[in-house]
């Protein structure tokens, strides 16, 4: 757990200096409060910005960093420093989740959640949160570099994140949606009521096919560079 923590420690300290990751934590709560504010209408706009932040924001934070880690040589020197590989990759995911609770918080107040709801929409947002990471890792193994790694994760990220919009307004998105793990954090926020059970059984469904996806990915690449 020391190199797990060593890993988590220089990510919070990296992140002053690394702004475009910076920016993707703070870009999605501040776009739904303007939109909120503007419109009149906060519930619509809450529940967009919050899927497309789960749907995009951990992948691409995973992703860009293993990416860069590889291209610079930086991982060869943490496995030297005696930090495997699963060590890292959880580390950045426990910073990923980490980083993500602020807005999802700010999304929660925005939607003013209380008790049950309250704990329902972290169990499917933080859920959902994972399931990004493990493709943005899995992305990131996948890729010699940045600039391969955002060829790469550009066509999934704009298929997550506005899938839940488009859905909203066509039905054959939506029955597709219905499968993807942003779409159905979106469908719980318009109806929490209607409980967590088929958005929590799409997102494990997900989660069980990314970790397969991962592990061929990992046992095919590993972490060279």
């Amino acid at each position: 757990m020391n190199a797990v923590r060593a890993i988590f420690i220089k990510q919070m300290n990296d992140l002053p200096r690394n702004v475009s990751i910076t920016l993707l934590f703070i870009l999605y709560p501040a776009m739904s409060y303007i939109m909120g504010q503007v419109m009149g209408d906060v519930v619509p706009f809450v529940a967009m910005f919050t899927a497309m932040f789960v749907g995009s924001t951990p992948m691409i934070a995973m992703c860009n960093t293993v990416a860069e880690d590889r291209e610079y040589k930086s991982i060869r020197f943490l496995v030297i420093a005696g930090v495997k590989p699963l060590q890292y990759l959880f580390g950045l995911a426990i910073f990923a989740i980490s980083m993500s609770l602020l807005p999802l918080s700010v999304f929660a107040y925005q939607s003013g959640y209380t008790g049950v709801t309250l704990f329902h929409f972290f169990l499917i947002t933080v859920s959902g949160c994972i399931v990004s990471a493990i493709l943005g890792a899995s992305i990131g193994i996948m890729s010699k570099n940045v600039q391969q790694a955002t060829a790469i994760y550009s066509p999934v990220m704009l298929l997550l994140a506005l899938m839940p919009p488009i859905a909203a307004v066509n039905e054959n998105i939506a029955r597709i949606g219905e499968f993807i793990y942003s779409y159905q954090t979106f469908i719980f926020m318009f109806n929490p009521e209607a409980g967590i059970n088929r958005p929590l059984l799409v997102i494990f469904a997900n989660l069980a096919i990314l970790l397969i996806f991962f592990v061929a990915v990992y046992k095919k690449k590993g972490l060279r560079g």
